[in-house]
């Protein structure tokens, strides 16, 4: 898993933050300032002499490069005793190195209410204020850059990604092995067909197409054959780029009598592989063991997807895309299940207008479920998050720890048996599964990391402000590492990066409030949730 990295803030007042929380933003002015002014340049990386130009222009050339020595070695004495490595003074140039930190304004999505760029930073130097001035507009074009003078001048520096959890897959043309041209017809949709499918999977697979794909990519390779020898034979593989294993393979074979109407039916398998492998594995299972129509599978997909972003928006565009999976295929279990999880999600993140409504609703579609379906770990984790929203913790857990002994080495389950654990005031327990859960796949899901720093902001952990940045930073959007990281604020005494991240709240989830963070009857100790919601309110929401 990826690590956190050291969080500057150049929108607003300029802010370093370590990963664990800690302010180590310099006092000095002119210190902020030889910050900004190497970040903010080409590759990070300045020389000596036009930095001393930038802040001491009225000064003469000995005395200007002397201040510039005094403030560089107080800048390196401050960094180290944080243990900060990312300022890199040489002997002609002071650079930064950008793998070691993440910048505000280099995310692929700026904050829509960004404030100022390096708001009060007042040096008193003409060329340093000149300079500033041009940062500002060329800031405030960002959204226009094709207009602008000057192109993107802050995109350029940042590293693509920060290497997202989403696994990257490398789609390569399928291998034609024959003379007939139906076979190349045929090599040729199975890839549309693949693209087109996966594409519907961008919130968890980050797609691209090697015939426009440049340099080594770190993640995997799907690539396949079609054969015409003894009527059609197709194949297909997942490798690992890093060390070149065979993740998954399997080949499909059809008689020269036989009609070839498979390709959609190819290209999903391929993606149902690919989710096994990467993924959440038996959650996988239990959706891709039910045949459906593919309509109705790409509509699922697109849910989980929609679901996965945890907001308001996210939950109602999740459940108008089960329905629609519904229209397809009315007795697809999966979508109703999902249904039933989102409409709980709503009220468990306090945002159901009508809570007690929705889980009698929920709970009598459950009960229907369960008796149709009475062995589906699914609608049985269905039930148990049922008993939580209605305050019964224990059941709960109980529930939930039978599911589990047939089914211990499914990341979701646990996570769902985690989440439970917490809501029964069992934070260490909650800790250690969630753990568990997220050591059992390589791109584990989103939620999952960001529900243990949940638990650990509540157990008074700093290792909360780690998790809650990797969860940020390969997803922006994500509601509830924000809650966590405004908190920590509050709790850490730093009120301003606190408001920043609740405007942030705000933004992404509007009418959002402190006292609504969560549905507070799902926990047994009430103490989380009104310390949560106490911090919140300090902040501003």
């Amino acid at each position: 898993m990826a690590k956190a990295r050291t969080k500057i803030f150049l929108s607003g007042p300029l802010q370093i933050i370590c990963d664990d929380g800690r302010d180590a933003t310099p006092r000095g002015t002119k210190a902020k300032a030889l910050v900004a002014l190497v970040l903010l340049s080409s590759n990070a990386i300045r020389s000596r002499t036009w930095l001393q130009d930038r802040l001491w222009s009225t000064s003469a050339p000995a005395q200007g490069a002397a201040s510039l020595r005094k403030e560089l070695s107080v800048l390196s004495k401050h960094f180290s005793a944080f243990g900060l490595t990312f300022f890199q003074i040489g002997r002609e140039t002071v650079a930064i190195d950008l793998s070691a930190v993440e910048v505000d304004v280099f995310e692929d999505r700026p904050m829509s209410d960004r404030a100022e760029l390096l708001e009060g930073l007042d040096v008193g130097d003409p060329e340093f204020e000149d300079w500033l001035t041009v940062e500002r507009q060329a800031y405030w074009e960002i959204e226009t850059a094709d207009n602008a003078p000057n192109g993107m001048p802050f995109r350029r520096n940042a590293p693509a990604h920060w290497g997202r959890q989403r696994p990257a897959v490398v789609l390569e043309p399928m291998e034609v092995v024959g003379e007939t041209s139906d076979i190349a017809v045929v090599a040729t949709s199975i890839h549309d067909e693949l693209m087109f499918l996966l594409g519907t999977l961008s919130n968890m697979i980050e797609l691209r197409d090697s015939r426009r794909q440049q340099g080594p990519v770190d993640g995997y390779i799907l690539s396949g054959s079609v054969v015409g020898a003894e009527g059609l034979r197709v194949a297909s593989q997942l490798t690992a780029t890093a060390d070149r294993t065979c993740l998954w393979t399997q080949r499909w074979r059809f008689r020269g009598q036989d009609t070839f109407d498979a390709v959609e039916g190819i290209a999903v398998k391929v993606v149902e592989a690919l989710q096994l492998q990467l993924n959440d594995g038996h959650w996988t299972e239990i959706w891709s063991g039910r045949a459906t129509t593919t309509e109705a599978w790409t509509a699922f997909q697109r849910g989980r997807g929609f679901e996965g972003q945890a907001s308001r928006d996210g939950l109602a565009r999740a459940i108008r895309q089960y329905h629609i999976c519904l229209e397809q295929d009315p007795d697809y279990l999966p979508a109703k299940v999902a249904i039933g999880f989102c409409r709980l999600d709503l009220i468990r993140l306090g945002m159901d207008v009508t809570p007690e409504q929705t889980l009698a609703e929920v709970d009598d579609a459950c009960a229907l479920l369960r008796a149709a379906h009475p062995s589906d770990p699914y609608c049985a984790a269905l039930e148990a998050f049922i008993r939580n929203v209605a305050g019964k913790t224990e059941e709960a857990c109980h529930l939930m720890r039978q599911v589990l002994e047939r089914f211990q080495n499914s990341p979701e389950l646990l996570g769902y048996y985690a989440g439970l654990l917490g809501y029964d005031d069992q934070l260490e327990a909650e800790i250690a599964v969630y753990r568990q859960a997220l050591a059992l796949t390589p791109h584990p899901p989103v939620w999952i990391e960001a529900n243990l720093a949940m638990a650990l902001a509540l157990n008074a952990d700093q290792a909360a402000w780690h998790h809650a940045h990797n969860v940020v930073r390969v997803d922006p959007d994500n509601v509830r590492a924000r809650v966590v990281l405004c908190a920590l604020s509050v709790d850490g005494g730093n009120h301003s990066l606190a408001r920043r991240h609740a405007r942030r709240i705000a933004d992404l989830q509007p009418g959002f409030t402190a006292a609504r963070w969560a549905w507070p009857n799902c926990f047994k100790n009430g103490d989380h949730h009104a310390r949560m919601a106490h911090l919140l309110a300090t902040a501003g929401l």
